[in-house]
C-alpha cells in the first residue's frame, strides 16, 4: 500500500526536479537569444560597413567597365560575410544542442533514480507476488532511460556531421592555379 507520506515526498520532488528542470532550460534558452542577437548585431554591422565601403568605391568609378569590375569584386565579401554568419548560426544552434541535451539526460538518469527508489520502498511493504512486477517496472524504466541515452547520442551524432558539412562548404576554397607558358605541345 502506498503511503500518504511516500505520495508526498515523491510529489515534492517531482514539483521541485520540475521546477529546476524548466529553469535549466529556461536560462539556456535566454542565454542563446543574447548569442543570436549578438550575431546578428555584428552581421548587421559587418553588411552595413561593407555596403557603405562598396558604395564609395562604386561612386569612385570612372566609366561603366570599371563600375561592373568593382560590383563583381563585392561579391566575394559579401559572401564570405554569410558564410561566417553561417558558421557561427550552426556553432550556436549545436552548443545549444549540447546544453538542452546534457540537462534532458541528467533530469532523465535522475527521476529514473527517483522512480526506481520508489519503487524500492514500495516493494519493501507490497505483498509477495508483486515484487515480479516491480522489477519488470524497474527494467522498463531502466531501459527507457538507456533507449533515450542512445537516441541523444545518435541525434549529437548527427549534428556533428551536419557541423562538419557546413564547415567543409564553408571554407575557403583552395585552389592552385597554374600558369601556362604559352606555347601548345605538339
Amino acid at each position: 500500500m502506498i503511503s500518504p507520506d511516500l505520495l508526498s515526498s515523491a510529489s515534492r520532488t517531482h514539483l521541485s526536479s520540475q521546477l529546476g528542470f524548466a529553469t535549466s532550460v529556461t536560462e539556456s534558452m535566454i542565454e542563446t537569444m543574447e548569442q543570436l542577437m549578438g550575431l546578428n548585431l555584428q552581421a548587421a554591422k559587418a553588411s552595413l560597413d561593407m555596403t557603405i565601403g562598396s558604395a564609395h568605391q562604386l561612386m569612385g568609378t570612372k566609366d561603366p567597365q570599371d563600375f561592373m569590375h568593382v560590383g563583381s569584386n563585392q561579391l566575394q565579401p559579401h559572401a564570405d560575410i554569410v558564410m561566417t554568419y553561417v558558421r557561427h548560426l550552426s556553432s550556436i544552434a549545436s552548443g545549444t544542442h549540447r546544453q538542452l541535451a546534457r540537462i534532458t539526460q541528467e533530469q532523465v538518469t535522475e527521476r529514473s533514480r527517483e522512480m526506481v527508489s520508489m519503487l524500492d520502498q514500495l516493494g519493501s511493504g507490497a505483498p509477495e507476488g508483486s515484487k515480479n512486477s516491480i522489477s519488470l517496472l524497474k527494467a522498463a524504466i531502466d531501459n527507457a532511460a538507456s533507449g533515450y541515452s542512445q537516441i541523444t547520442k545518435t541525434t549529437q551524432d548527427a549534428i556533428e556531421q551536419l557541423e562538419s558539412g557546413i564547415s567543409a562548404v564553408s571554407a575557403p576554397p583552395t585552389t592552385t592555379t597554374s600558369k601556362s607558358n604559352g606555347r601548345a605541345k605538339k
